[in-house]
C-alpha cells in the first residue's frame, strides 16, 4: 500500500487532485462541460449592423461579472445562436488573469462574449455550475493544481485543449449544491460588508472635506453652567 494513502483518514483516497472523499469522482473538465471560445473583435465587427453586447476579460472577475462598462460588436445570426450566453454558463479567462471564472446569471436579455473567454456549459445533469465556479477559484488561487497551464512561450493564454484536460472533482450532486450554497452565502455577505465599508469611507471623506472647509457648519449651543449666567 502507498505510504501516503495509508496515512489518509478513513473514507478518503488519493487522487490526481490529492486526497478526496472516496465517493467523489475525478474526471476531466471536458467530460462535464462543453467548451466554446467567443468571437474575435475586428474592424469589420465594429461596423456591422447587428450590434450586440459582449463580455471581455475586463468584465469577468473571480466570482462576479462587472457590467459597468460593456462593449458591443456585430454578430451574424448563426454566431449569435452559437455564442449567446445562458444562465448557468461559466466564463473562464483565456488570457490576462488566466483561469479567472464567473457565472452568467442572465443579467442582460442578450449577451455574447469575446474570444479571450471560454464558455463552459454543463453537459451533464450531475454537475452544478456554481460549485465549479468556486472550484476554479480554489484550484487556481489556493491549491495551485493548474499551475503552468497557461502557454508561457508567447502571450500567456489558456487553450481550449488544456482547459478541457484539467482534472476536476465530481462530488454527489446534493453535496455540490450544498457546498455552493454555503460559499455563495458567505460570498454575498462579504460583498455586502465591502459595499457598506465603501459607503462609510465615502461618507467620511465627504464629511472630512465639508467640515474642515466650513462648507458644512455645525451650530453648537454651549450652555454655561456658571451661577451668574442664568437670571430669574
Amino acid at each position: 500500500m502507498n505510504q501516503d494513502a495509508a496515512l489518509l483518514p478513513n473514507g478518503y483516497r488519493m487522487t490526481e487532485l490529492g486526497p478526496l472523499p472516496e465517493d467523489w469522482q475525478v474526471v476531466r473538465l471536458g467530460e462535464v462541460f462543453e467548451i466554446q471560445q467567443g468571437k474575435s473583435l475586428s474592424p469589420k465587427s465594429r461596423a456591422g449592423s447587428r450590434k450586440r453586447p459582449f463580455l471581455r476579460t475586463a468584465n469577468v472577475f473571480w466570482g462576479r461579472i462587472d457590467l459597468s462598462s460593456i462593449d458591443e460588436m456585430h454578430f451574424e445570426e448563426p454566431e449569435e445562436k452559437r455564442l449567446a450566453l445562458k444562465p448557468g454558463d461559466l466564463l473562464v479567462c483565456e488570457g490576462g488573469d488566466i483561469g479567472r471564472t464567473a457565472i452568467w446569471e442572465g443579467q442582460l436579455p442578450v449577451c455574447l462574449y469575446q474570444n479571450h473567454l471560454h464558455r463552459l456549459r454543463s453537459s451533464r445533469e450531475d454537475a452544478f455550475p456554481l460549485f465549479y465556479m468556486y472550484w476554479m477559484q480554489c484550484a487556481w488561487r489556493l491549491l495551485g493544481v493548474y499551475g503552468g497551464a497557461g502557454n508561457k512561450t508567447t502571450i500567456p493564454n489558456l487553450s481550449r485543449s488544456r482547459l478541457s484536460s484539467f482534472f476536476i472533482p465530481l462530488p454527489p450532486l446534493p453535496e455540490q449544491k450544498e457546498i455552493a450554497r454555503i460559499l455563495r452565502t458567505v460570498d454575498q455577505r462579504i460583498s455586502a460588508e465591502e459595499a457598506y465599508a465603501r459607503a462609510l469611507s465615502d461618507l467620511f471623506k465627504t464629511l472630512l472635506h465639508e467640515l474642515m472647509t466650513g462648507r458644512r457648519r455645525l451650530y453648537v449651543q454651549y450652555i454655561a453652567n456658571a451661577e451668574g449666567d442664568i437670571t430669574d
